[in-house]
């Protein structure tokens, strides 16, 4: 009998209503034009500061409050969000988030940038440092924030545009 311990689950949603997603998308330039870039885990590139849940747009609040009460068995909120954009050669270097789930709602194409780490690099039987995760844009991508990720350096002239969430068990 075979047992897997300690699984890491990953959620992709996917269906966000594209008018939503083009809305969302020309908010992060709205953003980067009234709001000084965090310096986070980004290299070059742009993050706003933590916002709110509030702060969101509504039908946008509406979607991901349906995608997350559908996802989960149990009650999660939205502790924070913030927009990413990324330029050719910007990237995002490895972190943890302090919360219980990370979200990650593209806007674009992600390319196969996000990488999550293996979090059980020792084992000889581990194939893989990381995974990448290949999300289209409005694709919502769902993993335990103590998992490591970064995302690879953006090798397009088109800017790579996600918006990021924390989730907090309540």
């Amino acid at each position: 009998m075979r047992y897997d311990l300690f699984a890491t689950p990953l959620w992709f949603i996917d269906g966000a209503p594209q008018q939503l997603v083009d809305e969302l998308y020309q908010g992060a330039y709205r953003f980067k034009e009234s709001h000084q870039s965090e310096n986070r885990s980004n290299e070059g590139g742009y993050q706003t500061p933590p916002l709110g849940w509030k702060e969101f747009q509504p039908q946008g609040r509406e979607h991901i409050e349906k995608v997350v009460g559908d996802t989960f068995e149990f009650k999660v909120e939205v502790e924070s969000w913030w927009y990413n954009i990324n330029g050719k050669g910007h990237w995002n270097t490895p972190h943890i988030h302090t919360t219980h789930f990370a979200l990650v709602w593209y806007l674009t194409d992600s390319n196969g940038l996000l990488q999550l780490m293996n979090p059980f690099p020792q084992r000889h039987n581990s194939l893989t440092e990381s995974m990448s995760v290949n999300g289209k844009k409005g694709s919502i991508v769902i993993f335990p924030s103590d998992l490591i990720h970064y995302v690879k350096p953006n090798p397009k002239d088109e800017d790579r545009i996600s918006i990021s969430m924390n989730l907090q068990l309540c």
